[in-house]
């Protein structure tokens, strides 16, 4: 009798857990006879929502016939000219002509504009799906206030030299795109045409 109170004292939480089991199927079974039919095996959660492919999300090129001087790097560091040294560099550097018009990529808010001695003017425009975008180096008469609503290809400033950690560059636009606060490549989203 000792080794029969033995082993229900040291198994007795796992011959518990399996009576419940066997419990919860037989409700089951008993709730399934009562329903007038066999338990339905291929049940679709959701079957009535339709769903479908998120839409691609893609951006016009900020400077009319830009090109990318410097492309984004996230591992491979890229070399500063301006500070003389290595770093990662989060956005893309697009160059026009030295006045070159800075347009919205993409429809979205104007949630701030800055001046920074290091990045220059800054103004970052929200869009949907938690997406953002930040324009550097701009100059500090922008044409736009927080709070407006832009669309694509909408003019909100000029390029210029006021990123002082890229003064050396001359005057260009730095670009970069957050998704959920995190900044990741432009590239993702810029028209292939214009890359």
């Amino acid at each position: 009798m000792n080794k029969i109170k033995y082993f229900f004292y040291r198994y007795k939480r796992t011959i518990l857990t399996s009576l419940g089991c066997f419990a919860l199927i037989a409700m089951i079974a008993i709730v399934a006879a009562s329903s007038g039919g066999p338990i339905n095996t291929n049940l679709k959660i959701n079957d009535s929502v339709e769903t479908s492919a998120p839409t691609a999300i893609t951006f016009v090129m900020p400077i009319e016939n830009g090109t990318i001087t410097k492309d984004y790097s996230n591992k491979t560091l890229k070399y500063n000219t301006t500070l003389k040294q290595w770093e990662a560099h989060k956005g893309v550097d697009i160059k026009g002509n030295d006045d070159a018009s800075v347009r919205s990529a993409y429809g979205g808010e104007v949630v701030s504009i800055e001046n920074n001695y290091l990045t220059g003017t800054i103004v970052t425009i929200r869009h949907n799906d938690n997406l953002q975008t930040v324009y550097s180096s701009l100059d500090e008469n922008v044409l736009v206030k927080i709070g407006d609503r832009v669309s694509a290809g909408q003019t909100i400033g000029k390029v210029s030299t006021s990123a002082k950690n890229e003064s050396a560059e001359g005057p260009h636009l730095h670009f970069e795109v957050l998704e959920n606060n995190i900044k990741v490549d432009p590239n993702l989203y810029l028209e292939s045409s214009n890359k």
